[in-house]
This record gives C-alpha cells, structure tokens and sequence, in this order.
C-alpha cells in the first residue's frame, strides 16, 4: 500500500543540512580569518615602522645627546677661561652675553642643560620605542600627537611613504571595525527597544532620541576612558588638558602637547 508509505522529515541527521551547515561554518571562519588578517597587518604596520625610527632616529639622538654634552662643557670652559682672564666689568660682560648666545644656539631645554652639565646624569629620550609606536599610530591616524618629529632626513622621507601606504590601510580598517560597532549598536537598539517596537502607534521620533542619546553617551565614555589614559605617558598633562586633547582628536584636529622651553637669548648682541 502507498498510502502507508512515509516521506522522510528533514531532521538534523539529513547529510544534506550537514553539508550545508559545515559549507557555511567555513564561510564564516573564512571571513574571520580576512578580518583577523587585515587587523593583525595593521598592527605589525604599526610596530615594524615604530622600529624604524626607534632604531634610526634613536642613533642620531645619542651621538646629538653626546655632541650637546661636549659643547657645553667646551663652552663653559671657554667662558670660565676668558672671565678668569678679564679684569674689566664690560669686558666680563661681553663674555657673559657671548657665552649666552652659544648656549642659546645648541637649542637645548634648560632641564637637559642641568643633565648636561652633570657626566654622571643621563638625558631622558625621545625616542623611545613607546614612543615610536605612538608616533607611528598618529601618522596612520592623521591625529599628529605632541612634538615627536623626525629630523634625520631618512626618517623624514620614510614618514611620507609610511604615511602614502599606511593612511589609506588604517581607513579600511577604521571603516571594517566600524561595520562591528553599527550591528553591535543596532542590537543594542534593538534589544532596548524589543517590546515598543511591538506596540502599535509607537511614536518614531521618541525613538530616535534614544538612538542619539545612546551614541552620545558611547561617545563621551570613549572620550573619557582616553583621557584617563594619557596622563600615564604625560605626567604634566591635567586630566582636562588629557580631555581636550581627546576630544580634538576624536575631530582629527592636530594639537600638539606643550614640550619644555629651550634656553633662548637670541635679542642677545655682543
């Protein structure tokens, strides 16, 4: 009888539906693994040119650190010799401005002159690795943070061919982890506004306001948390200056971080 006969149900042990399941794990491992690559070439982007000026710019900040310290010992020598060898108060002033207009030419800071000064000190640097992947970031990020610049000419055409290639690759990435945040926003929405949504003659514009207030209020906790963290690499910045700073940022307006002031007395005339 073909009426008993009965047609199988597609149940999970069906071979087709596993096939299917297995072909779209595959699909979705496959797009991970393109994201997780794009991200993970960023970053070693990042930290293989933050070497390239650590190791090149480092290597022209110690032989300058060393040329300073023997100019200024030179200089104070040679004053010393001089004011010892005066007996006119005009002469000894005209040594004294001579001796200010050369210290003012090394375009030193008056805290490394002090270091300077002492053999047994030794001068803080720029350049440090941390550094250099700060500086590496902000060129990707067009954000320009501090005063951090190259000054090597190698270094200085490197920054325009880093900045060509990698500027365009942060974008993309900028642009794929924004797609996360609009689906992980839009879910949030979503799960908030589940049951509203239901009712019938919800109004439209309440609902709106609440996706701007949200994404407002996401803003500012992103611009707050980045405050709080750079006064871990700047001690003299206040935690409203931090503010500032990340706010300008956050609208790609560069600022620069006020650096110490290097003796000055160009006016000066001997």
């Amino acid at each position: 009888d073909h009426s008993s006969t009965k047609v199988p149900s597609g149940d999970s042990h069906n071979p087709d539906s596993n096939i299917s399941l297995r072909m779209r794990l595959k699909y979705i491992l496959r797009i991970a693994l393109c994201h997780f690559a794009l991200y993970c070439f960023v970053i070693f982007y990042i930290l293989s040119g933050a070497y390239v000026f650590h190791y090149f710019e480092g290597e022209y900040e110690n032989r300058r650190h060393k040329e300073d310290r023997k100019q200024i010992a030179k200089i104070k020598a040679d004053f010393v010799t001089a004011v010892a060898a005066s007996n006119s108060e005009h002469e000894i002033e005209q040594i004294l401005r001579l001796y200010m207009r050369n210290i003012s030419e090394l375009r030193v800071s008056f805290d490394n002159y002090l270091i300077f000064d002492d053999p047994t000190l030794h001068v803080p640097k720029r350049w440090t690795y941390p550094s250099s992947v700060l500086f590496s970031f902000t060129i990707l990020t067009t954000i320009g943070y501090g005063n951090v610049a190259p000054t090597t000419q190698f270094c200085q055409m490197f920054t325009m061919v880093y900045g060509a290639v990698g500027i365009p690759l942060f974008l993309i990435t900028i642009a794929d982890v924004g797609r996360f945040f609009k689906t992980a926003i839009i879910c949030i929405i979503q799960r908030i506004y589940k049951k509203e949504l239901k009712k019938q003659g919800e109004r439209k514009l309440l609902r709106e306001i609440g996706e701007v207030l949200l994404v407002a209020v996401l803003f500012i906790a992103f611009i707050a948390a980045g405050s709080a963290v750079l006064p871990l690499w700047e001690s003299e910045l206040s935690y409203f200056d931090s503010l500032y700073f990340s706010y300008m940022s956050r609208c790609c307006s560069s600022q620069r971080i006020d650096e110490k002031r290097t003796i000055s007395f160009d006016s000066l005339r001997v």
